[in-house]
């Protein structure tokens, strides 16, 4: 049995490599997003078709009539009492499962395994704040709010032996470990993509290499003879780095498997991009939290982690309940490029709201890669086979959109459908997206008379007549004179322009409005 120093050395050490790798794994996805999307060949009639049918429309099913912004809020509540129900279940089992095989004083009562269970509950407000989209900065204030009142509650229940030192030290190690690991793969928005999907294998080559090491070191009083040889050919060091890499060419079909096991459990919608981050955050918290017990009771201190079991379970029970009703709208996003932090965070507080409800497409950029990449994205790119995904031509438009993934996940949220498209297949792709939208919200924040782009894009919405409304954000930085010219043959209350000069949740909820007014 592996020590619990190097049980927590696997731990941090595969934490620090997936946050590493992703750092780096995204500056060459970005690199290689921006290499591709110059390349391809001229559009040709194949553009002017999309245009036609963007113009004339496609036949429009009904939206449901419970598409509204009141049926958001409640989808929003439904899904935030979601993962509170299965946060507080995970936590009560890890607590009962603590009294049992961990705690030596075994006087198990209901009072103390409440008490304990929601103590250990205080992942419930890492995982609202991922369902919302939080900064990190909101989620640690949630946190110290909900340890704050844990600390209140166990000082009232508390006996006079406990002094109020002594208990704050205790709930502060009960967070400070497992919340500074989520952190380092989660903290910064630019790995928060990247890195809770490479944990999985750092873990299995990171243990790997312990585990070999592990061995060897058991076996140094007495080595075999080929090691011996070994170390007299390389040296001591090369033959310790050899010991501790080579296993991860053993592993690498067993990686690679993983990986793209992964990667089609997404697309075949065996979880979502925020249970899986839900579920990979709450092993890390489990696994922190034994690691202490392990000095005491060995191996069996991780019996707490069966308590994760709940989430896949609950996931697939309550999906029905979490299910949107039919008829969803679509809604297409459009932007002024190369202005990140402000369309980052329209997403956190417009679009995250929107996926209740309804689809969102939009034609795929890098400002927005650390809200938009999935492991599907992912592990096609470490494949090699990203360029695949791009349109080379206005033909192969239809046939993309063809396999855009309309249903929503197991926890009621639509997926974001991109188009990867190269500076000579955007513009069909465009229309052909207009075809199949509802409602629009283009971010012209920003906007100038320089912005080609978006001004092509203004003159297509303004010649699209089956849109039901247009929602349009502008600034002070906004040349609204020459976006309103390109857009002045619209009809009438077409377009609905928004003053957003700051992106609050008082902005989010009048530009939800906006969109959901188009129902009516």
């Amino acid at each position: 049995m592996l020590p619990s120093g190097a049980v927590f050395f696997i731990l941090s050490a595969a934490v620090l490599l997936a946050a590493a790798l992703a750092w780096v794994v995204a500056a060459l996805y970005q690199r290689g997003m921006l290499a591709l999307m110059r390349g391809g060949t001229a559009p040709g009639q194949a553009l002017k078709a999309a245009e036609a049918a963007a113009a004339a429309g496609v036949d429009r099913r009904p939206w449901a009539t419970e598409v509204n912004l009141a049926a958001n809020r409640r989808a929003t509540t439904r899904l935030m009492l979601g993962l509170g129900a299965v946060s507080l279940l995970i936590a009560m089992t890890q607590s009962w499962l603590a009294f049992l095989f961990v705690y030596t004083d075994r006087q198990l009562s209901l009072d103390r395994l409440l008490l304990l269970g929601a103590v250990y509950a205080w992942p419930m407000v890492l995982a609202w704040g991922l369902a919302r989209r939080w900064t990190w900065r909101r989620m640690l204030g949630g946190i110290a709010l909900y340890m704050l009142a844990m600390l209140a509650l166990v000082m009232i229940r508390s006996t006079a032996a406990q002094s109020l030192s002594s208990v704050s030290g205790w709930l502060f190690s009960e967070v400070a470990v497992p919340m500074t690991l989520v952190l380092l793969i989660g903290a910064s928005g630019r790995i928060r993509a990247v890195a809770p999907y490479l944990l999985p294998p750092t873990l299995l080559l990171v243990g790997s290499s312990v585990l070999t090491l592990q061995i060897m070191s058991q076996s140094a009083q007495n080595p075999a003879p080929w090691v011996v040889s070994l170390v007299q050919t390389l040296g001591a060091y090369p033959t310790l780095l050899l010991f501790a890499l080579g296993p991860w060419l053993l592993l690498a079909w067993p990686v690679f498997k993983l990986s793209t096991w992964l990667a089609g459990a997404y697309r075949r919608k065996r979880f979502s991009d925020l249970s899986y981050l839900v579920g990979i955050y709450w092993f890390l918290i489990l696994f922190a939290s034994a690691l202490p017990a392990m000095e005491g009771v060995g191996g069996t201190a991780f019996v707490q982690l069966l308590a994760w079991l709940w989430l896949p379970a609950l996931l697939f029970a309550g999906s029905r309940a979490l299910a949107p009703p039919p008829g969803p709208p679509t809604l297409l996003v459009l932007r002024v490029f190369q202005r990140d932090a402000q369309v980052e965070r329209l997403f956190d507080q417009v679009i995250e709201r929107w996926r209740l409800t309804g689809n969102t497409v939009l034609i795929a950029g890098t400002d927005l890669l650390s809200r938009t990449l999935d492991p599907d994205d992912l592990f096609v790119y470490l494949n090699g086979t990203l360029g695949e995904r791009f349109i080379a031509s206005p033909a192969q438009v239809a046939e993309r959109i063809a396999a855009f993934d309309w249903r929503p996940d197991p926890d009621g949220r639509y997926r974001i459908n991109e188009c990867y498209c190269f500076d000579s297949t955007w513009q069909a792709a465009l229309s052909t997206l207009l075809a199949h939208s509802d409602v629009v919200l283009m971010d012209l924040r920003g906007f100038r008379a320089e912005n080609r782009g978006c001004r092509y894009e203004l003159g297509v919405l303004a010649r699209t007549s089956h849109l039901r409304r247009v929602v349009v954000l502008a600034d002070r930085d906004t040349d609204r004179g020459v976006a309103e010219a390109e857009v002045r043959r619209a009809s009438h209350g077409r377009f609905h322009w928004l003053s957003a000069e700051r992106m609050d949740n008082a902005m989010a909820g009048r530009v939800l409005t906006a969109l959901f007014g188009a129902a009516g």
